[in-house]
Formats: structure tokens, C-alpha cells, sequence
């Protein structure tokens, strides 16, 4: 009952209800996201730990600092982004997943998501460094870069290109998840510092610091998953962002069109003060989009309707 449950996450949620959906996700499946992060988090923390000791001196630091950077952005965040996504893709069509079916999936998208994420993630910090403004719109329109790369980008450009054209239109709605998923992640590492921060580098801190490493990098990645699947859903029942408003179709009767009901907006009979959009692409559902109805439309549409028998 509960995979059946599941086949749903493809559907529009508030940024608050996308984040309650990762923890519930967590809870059913308490330790299988954790290892998918794992496995390249803590390669990548050993790699940190042997440079960090290794390169001890000024330009050391700063060789190091480069190294671990096109590392994090070029594999660590597209892996685990990639297996993820997959992941996550399996459970909602019902299906356990298996860390040897996800991770082949993952490698073989790689070649894709990795370009796509790097790139994107260049343009980004340019794009904060210059202006802080510029960065952080690049950050939402290129915040599902990597599950379109893994689930239906050709390359690295198309996977840009359905980014965007996922989050047209929708931009507050995906910087509100991002900073949440943002503040959750950050909080625990803020606390982590405050703990060890007058402490030397040690086997314990390098510990504590992996651990919490796998954990918050295993979070945005399934936040951000959830929120591809949000955004898809957004365009299967509304369609794109930045469309035209349908034209409103006045109707004292709107129940009785069934399925064959012509898209565009309707009054809402149990609450007229309110309207809802069809979108009449075959799925026979209300879109969640809502709007105000004008007071003009409601007068006719009052006007219209036969008095209630007393």
C-alpha cells in the first residue's frame, strides 16, 4: 500500500510541503538515500583529508582548493543529484530501489549530468562574484539541471535548456524550496563549527564533518528531485510559466461538461468568489491554479444562474 502511495509524487506541492515530502521520504526509506550519498561523499572527504595534509603550505592550500572544487561540481553533486533522481524515479513508479540498478543509471548518465552541472555551477559563482543578483537567478532557473540531464536531456545544452524551461514563470516557487532546503542544510553545519571551532583539526572532527556531509548533501539532492517532479507536474497541468492567461469561459453549468469541458478558466460554483483552470490535456483533473474572479465576470455569472427554489 505504501509504494502505491508513492506513484503520486509526481504532483504540485508548496515549497513547505516538498520539504515535509523528503523527510517522509527519509522515514520510509531511512537508510538507502544515505548510502547513495555515501558512496561518493566519503571518497571525496578521504580525497579533502590526503590533500589537506599533503599540501600543507600557501600554494598547497590553494592547488587543493582547486582540486576539490571541479571535483565537488564535475562528479560529487552530479552523482549523487543523478542517483537521487533515479532513485526517487524508481519508488514512484512503484518499484524498490536497488543501489546496483541506480548507481549503473547514474554512470551512465554521467557523461551528461556532470558537463551540465559544471557549467551551470560556473556560471552561477561568476555570476555571484561579479553581482550578487545575476548569480542568484541563475541558481533558480538552473536548479533542476541535473535530474533533466539524468531523466531526459540529450546533452549537457538541453539539459540547460529543460531547466529553464521547467522554472520560466515559477521562479519564487523554486527559490522559496532552494532557501529552505538551504537554511535546513546550513544549520547543522553552523552548529557542527560552533562545537569544534576552538578545537584543532582531529580524527573526530573530520568524522563528525563527513558524517553531516553525506547527510545535508543527501538532502538537496532529494529536495531538489522532489522539486523536478513538482515542476513537471506544474507543466503537465498548467502548462508553461510564462503562457498567455487562457480566455475565461463563462459557464452557469461548468460540472456538466465533463471530460469534454474546453480549457480555460471556470467560476467555482462552492466558492464563486474564486476561479479554477481546466487544462483539458486529457488527464480529466482540475489544475491547482486558482485565481480571483473579476467582479464583472461574477455579476454575469450571477446573472446567469437560475434562483435557487426557496
Amino acid at each position: 500500500m505504501e509504494r502505491q502511495a508513492y506513484t503520486e509524487i509526481e504532483r504540485p506541492r508548496s515549497a513547505l510541503r516538498l520539504i515535509g515530502a523528503t523527510f517522509a521520504l527519509y522515514r520510509d526509506f531511512p537508510w538507502l538515500f544515505l548510502i547513495l550519498a555515501a558512496i561518493v561523499v566519503i571518497p571525496y572527504r578521504g580525497l579533502d583529508a590526503i590533500l589537506t595534509f599533503a599540501l600543507a603550505d600557501v600554494w598547497g592550500n590553494a592547488l587543493s582548493f582547486i582540486v576539490l572544487s571541479v571535483a565537488d561540481y564535475a562528479l560529487v553533486v552530479p552523482l549523487v543529484s543523478a542517483l537521487h533522481v533515479f532513485a526517487v524515479d524508481d519508488v514512484r513508479e512503484g518499484r524498490r530501489p536497488h543501489i546496483g540498478s541506480v548507481a549503473r543509471r547514474a554512470i551512465v548518465a554521467v557523461s551528461i549530468v556532470s558537463p551540465a552541472v559544471f557549467i551551470t555551477w560556473l556560471g552561477i559563482f561568476g555570476g555571484l562574484f561579479l553581482l550578487i543578483v545575476p548569480g542568484v537567478v541563475l541558481w533558480v532557473r538552473w536548479a533542476v539541471v541535473a535530474q533533466t540531464a539524468s531523466l531526459r536531456a540529450k546533452d549537457w545544452k538541453d539539459a540547460v535548456t529543460q531547466s529553464e524551461r521547467l522554472i520560466e514563470g515559477r521562479h519564487r516557487h523554486v527559490f522559496a524550496l532552494l532557501l529552505l532546503t538551504l537554511l535546513i542544510t546550513s544549520a547543522p553545519d553552523y552548529a557542527l563549527d560552533l562545537a569544534f571551532g576552538s578545537s584543532p583539526d582531529g580524527l573526530g572532527q573530520f568524522v563528525a564533518h563527513s558524517a553531516l556531509d553525506v547527510v545535508t548533501t543527501s538532502f538537496t539532492a532529494l529536495a531538489t528531485a522532489f522539486l523536478y517532479y513538482d515542476l513537471e507536474a506544474r507543466m503537465r497541468t498548467e502548462g508553461p510559466g510564462n503562457a498567455a492567461p487562457m480566455p475565461v469561459i463563462h459557464s452557469s453549468a461548468p460540472t456538466g461538461y465533463g471530460g469534454t469541458r474546453p480549457a480555460g478558466w471556470y467560476i467555482d460554483p462552492d466558492s464563486p468568489s474564486r476561479m479554477r483552470y481546466w487544462a483539458a490535456d486529457g488527464s480529466g483533473l482540475w489544475s491547482t491554479r486558482t485565481t480571483k474572479t473579476p467582479k464583472k465576470t461574477l455579476a454575469e455569472w450571477r446573472a446567469e444562474r437560475p434562483e435557487d427554489p426557496a
